[in-house]
């Protein structure tokens, strides 16, 4: 639907998939390939576990000490109200480009834009970080190796492009493939944490150590820094919903895959984490060492399967890279579909003997490779990334706030919260408000000077100014297209 007003009901739910779609005013056209594993695999994927460690734990360790690792369960207890209320939004509208569907039938076109503009910009800057992963995985792999901001590039460019090849075969090889890779990598991170838990070094009384890094103030402020970079590695697991007309019983499974997808990451996450701190021989030292996890595998568990963990790593990363391009192709789809970008015909042309839109897939490859031309400070990228997702969080649970006031959902979807709908929405919003404030903070570790301003805030209002040039120059006063209409909801 592309109407100029939010949708305040839910079809009828004792229908089948396809006719549940048509009820929602959209015609079925793609294969339902995929279910709750694969969903699931797809949310780990693109949260990127090993990717996420790589990227992030050497940072949390020097800026937050061992006890750094809290954070993991804190943060995952306060995305698992956003995890909940992204499934019962999946299950009533389980659409092609997920969190973008939900804020346009929540909140209208205008909120649809811009939670979908946002979001786009946001995932389009983690191909850059893919380069930059893979740049320590091959140093894991061989320390005789250094890589120069060029190479991380070509890297990305040259992922970019297989990813993109490989889903304009199929879906359902895309899965195949991304499932193999995540499943391979989990694995990987098990085997290294059971090994490392047989290398102890440290009592379990490290995880209540600080390092100091508090001085002679309080720990809440350094926790707070600590906060902002771990959530970038429990965001994104909303994505499961993005592939919902692609899934079986898409009512429920994409739902369940939300879910299943921040458990998992947050669960292998703080079992490595653990691990990898209880076999560090020297905390005071590791702390000053950023890129310090080849060099505690290699001491605990031999060089051989410091390679080995290595040569997981770049499966995962390259998992992280199909994940994160298949996402982007849903979201420009579903953006296309509904009439807020050009070229409508050409992106949502799906090819007779793939089922593929491969127009939007050279669109999203195109753009993955655009953030290469000007990105130098890669690290510094991945906090401005989940900064940027966080604003079409809030926009989405702030429009389902309003809603919910208004007595949404007048029908019940088969993953529904009940009566905890409005406390869960809340604090929910509550939550990533200060997630927002926290990421958002003017610091070196987070949000550096790279321009004008802070780079979140450069980005940030960059994309705000061109999602509002074009609301007013194109999409404000067009005509609403003609789309089914749905169909009268049936008894809750």
């Amino acid at each position: 639907m592309t109407d100029n007003t939010a949708e305040s009901v839910s079809p009828s739910t004792e229908v089948s998939d396809s006719e549940y779609l048509r009820q929602l005013g959209v015609e079925p056209r793609f294969k339902r390939a995929l279910g709750f594993v694969t969903g699931s695999l797809f949310a780990v994927a693109f949260q990127g576990p090993t990717t996420g460690a790589l990227l992030i734990t050497g940072a949390t360790l020097a800026l937050g000490g061992p006890a750094f690792i809290w954070a993991i369960p804190i943060i995952f207890l306060l995305q698992l109200l956003l995890a909940v209320t992204w499934a019962e939004l999946s299950s009533h509208y389980p659409l092609t480009g997920g969190i973008y569907q939900w804020a346009q039938r929540l909140g209208g076109e205008f909120i649809g834009w811009m939670t979908g503009l946002f979001y786009v910009v946001a995932i389009i800057l983690v191909m850059p970080a893919v380069g930059f992963a893979m740049n320590i995985v091959l140093s894991g792999l061989d320390a005789g190796i250094t890589l120069t901001l060029t190479h991380e590039v070509i890297i990305s460019i040259i992922t970019t492009v297989v990813a993109a090849v490989l889903m304009a075969t199929s879906v359902r090889v895309v899965a195949t493939l991304n499932s193999i890779g995540v499943v391979f990598e989990i694995a990987v991170l098990m085997v290294a944490a059971i090994g490392l838990l047989f290398h102890q070094q440290q009592p379990l009384s490290v995880l209540g150590d600080t390092g100091g890094v508090q001085g002679s103030g309080s720990y809440f402020w350094p926790f707070l820094v600590v906060i902002a970079l771990v959530v970038t590695q429990l965001v994104g697991f909303e994505t499961a919903g993005a592939f919902a007309e692609e899934t079986r019983k898409s009512r429920i499974k994409p739902s369940q895959a939300i879910i299943a997808g921040l458990t998992g990451t947050a669960l292998v996450l703080f079992i490595f984490d653990l691990a990898l701190l209880l076999a560090i021989p020297n905390v005071g030292k590791a702390m000053t060492d950023p890129a310090m996890i080849p060099d505690v595998l290699t001491a605990a568990l031999g060089s051989g399967f410091a390679k080995f963990f290595f040569a997981g790593a770049m499966v995962s990363v390259f998992s992280t890279a199909i994940a994160t391009l298949a996402t982007i192709v849903r979201m420009i789809y579903g953006m296309g579909r509904n009439g807020q970008l050009p070229g409508k015909a050409f992106l949502t042309r799906l090819s007779p003997h793939t089922d593929e839109p491969l127009g939007t897939i050279v669109v999203a490859a195109l753009l993955s490779m655009i953030p290469l031309i000007f990105i130098t400070r890669i690290p510094v990228i991945v906090a401005a990334i989940t900064a940027l997702i966080i604003i079409p969080y809030i926009l989405v649970l702030a429009s389902l706030l309003v809603r919910r006031l208004q007595g949404w959902p007048q029908t019940r979807a088969q993953f529904n919260l009940g009566r905890w709908g409005l406390p869960i929405t809340v604090a929910g919003l509550i939550w990533t408000v200060v997630i927002l404030w926290d990421a958002a903070w003017p610091r070196e570790a987070t949000n550096p000077d790279l321009g004008p301003l802070p780079v979140i805030e450069d980005l940030a209002i960059g994309t705000l100014v061109v999602g509002l040039i074009w609301w007013f120059a194109r999409l404000r006063n067009r005509q609403p297209e003609q789309e089914p209409a749905p169909a009268a909801p049936g008894p809750g």
